[in-house]
Formats: C-alpha cells, sequence, structure tokens
C-alpha cells in the first residue's frame, strides 16, 4: 500500500505515530528517517530558489521540498540510492542517512506558518505531484543554475575592471 497522508508518509519511513502526531500537536517538527524511502539532497537557499524556478519552468514534477532558515538551505527529497551518486556541486550535499525533521503540513510557504523550528514546506506532502524529486533532474538543474550564477559573477567583475582602466603596477 502506497501511503498518501503526510501522517502515513511519515510512519512509512519507520516514524513514530505518537511522536509525530504529539510533535505537530505541538507546533514542532517531528523527526522523520532519511535513507530508508528517499535521500535528502541539501542546497543552498540562493541555488534552491533558482532551481525550483529551472524545474517548475520544465514542467519537472516536484517531490516534497523544505525550506530549513537556521542552515539556510532547502531540502529536496529524492530516490533512495541518490546520494551514492551525488557528485560534488558546489552548495550542495545529498545525504542517506540521519534524520530529518518534517513540519506539519500546515507549516508552509502557502499559509506562511512555519514549526517552532523555523522550517516549513515548499512543496507540502499533499499538494506534491510525486514524492520524490528526480535525482537527475534536480542535479541538472543544480548544475545549470552554478552555470548561470558563475557566468553572472564574471560578467560582474569584467564590468568592474572596465571602469577601473588598465592595471599599473607600484613599485
Amino acid at each position: 500500500m502506497t501511503p498518501h497522508t503526510p501522517t502515513e508518509l511519515a510512519i512509512a519511513t519507520g516514524a513514530r505515530l505518537t511522536h509525530v502526531r504529539s510533535a505537530w500537536q505541538a507546533g514542532r517538527a517531528a523527526e522523520v528517517p532519511i535513507g530508508r524511502t528517499w535521500d535528502v539532497a541539501r542546497v543552498t537557499r540562493t541555488i534552491g530558489t533558482a532551481v525550483l524556478h529551472r524545474l517548475r519552468a520544465r514542467g519537472t514534477p516536484l517531490g516534497l521540498v523544505l525550506e530549513v532558515p537556521l542552515r539556510a538551505t532547502a531540502e529536496f527529497l529524492v530516490p533512495a540510492g541518490c546520494s551514492a551518486s551525488w557528485p560534488p556541486l558546489t552548495g550542495t550535499r545529498c545525504v542517506a542517512s540521519g534524520v530529518m525533521r518534517w513540519p506539519s503540513p500546515g507549516a508552509n510557504l502557502r499559509t506562511g506558518v512555519r514549526a517552532a523550528c523555523g522550517r516549513r514546506w515548499i512543496v507540502q506532502p499533499n499538494a506534491a505531484d510525486v514524492l520524490t524529486t528526480d535525482g537527475d533532474e534536480l542535479c541538472e538543474a543544480i548544475a545549470a543554475t552554478l552555470t548561470r550564477l558563475a557566468r553572472a559573477w564574471l560578467a560582474d567583475r569584467r564590468t568592474e575592471e572596465v571602469g577601473r582602466g588598465p592595471v599599473r603596477r607600484v613599485s
């Protein structure tokens, strides 16, 4: 049976129902295991925002995505095993063990509500097209975003150098 509700999704990973319910009722995020049902790709906020726009523009089905303000990151759920082949992309990390903190479904970008730890859903469990974002699609979007950001940075540097004139050596 495929879990359908946010609570069922959390329980399917090995989280305890009583812990999930008590955390959500208190406005806290519940601890949900990583690696059994999915891995988690963590990206910086800057990269994450651009990647979300890129994936949405392409029509890529988005899995669950969390905003994590204390780390200034976004967390994308990706298929289990994805971390084993994750490349060393700047500003990213893919993990296959540990726990992640899941806020209640009501703590999301649309409502403006956050869990006590500050987390909220960007793509929430009851609104996601799929459970996980395709790892290859996410990786490609991150690489394209990093390339775009690097080009913008280089263009800024070139503009600054043009305004300074030739570099002179001072002895």
